[in-house]
């Protein structure tokens, strides 16, 4: 019998923090760069890279830490990847464990009472997002067909249902290199925050013109025999029953599909659109 608490491939989480200053007279730019450097060298909770790893990380930038993730500078926030993990609680406890790291170091500097990092996707003074991105290693001979994608978008584009964090207000337009469609009404909640900055089905870039599913083909294992699904669409959440959800549910999914049992015919005119108009016409 088949352990359902495996999810039958390798899958893991990124995310990215925010970071809330209390104290004017205090740098907000610097404090990620700060707690990085506490958790590896006065912490030693990992170790910093010694050499590039691309273009954009540099020496010392981040590294690999004691729990098989990563803690490295994004764009100038921090930014955790969870361990690679083949059970889905293994998934939900090491996404956890990112927030308790970035505690932890906050709580031996003694900076709670002024610094904070938060694990939302909104900045709703500059209108900026920050990601929280799955990895699902899939079977290279898996075929992504026209009628197989529309299926998977019809998927994603509805599992903010139970998957969002919900936010206040909209995205604001100077989020985007482009002008938005115009509002009929000002939209007051919805059911998920990363949502009005997903403006695509399928795209290769991860900045401004973001999709549904990141169509960067970079496995990270045996490029002959697997492939690397990177979703761009879900919220960073809270709920450990919420992450659970949102990968157990696309675990399956990827299942079906690999085992040529995925459904037929269940397909969105419009994916991006339809994520945007379904998670703002549900009232509250």
């Amino acid at each position: 019998m088949r352990d359902v608490r495996l999810v039958n491939r390798v899958v893991g989480l990124e995310t990215e923090y925010g970071a809330l200053v209390h104290d004017a007279e205090l740098s907000t730019e610097a404090w990620p760069a700060r707690v990085k450097n506490y958790i590896f060298r006065q912490a030693r909770a990992g170790a910093l890279d010694l050499h590039y790893r691309d273009y954009e990380e540099p020496p010392g930038n981040g590294g690999f830490l004691l729990n098989g993730g990563r803690l490295y500078l994004d764009m100038g926030h921090i930014e955790y990847a969870s361990p690679e993990c083949v059970r889905l609680r293994d998934a939900v406890v090491y996404d956890l464990a990112g927030d308790a790291l970035l505690l932890n170091a906050l709580r031996e500097m003694h900076a709670c009472d002024h610094v904070s990092f938060i694990k939302n996707n909104i900045d709703h003074y500059t209108g900026a997002t920050f990601g929280c991105h799955e990895n699902y290693l899939m079977r290279r001979e898996t075929q992504f067909t026209p009628p197989v994608l529309g299926t998977l978008l019809c998927f994603l584009a509805t599992r903010q249902l139970y998957t969002g964090a919900g936010r206040i207000g909209q995205a604001h337009p100077l989020a985007f290199d482009f002008d938005l469609p115009p509002s009929a009404t000002p939209v007051r909640f919805q059911i998920s925050q990363r949502a009005d900055h997903i403006v695509n089905d399928i795209y290769q870039w991860v900045q401004f013109n973001r999709a549904i599913i990141n169509a960067r083909d970079e496995p990270l294992a045996d490029y002959r025999k697997f492939r690397r699904l990177h979703l761009l669409i879900g919220d960073s959440n809270m709920s450990p029953f919420a992450t659970a959800l949102k990968v157990g549910t696309t675990a399956c999914i990827l299942t079906l599909l690999e085992e040529d049992k995925f459904p037929r015919g269940l397909i969105l005119q419009e994916g991006s659109i339809c994520k945007v108009e379904m998670r703002r016409s549900i009232g509250y």
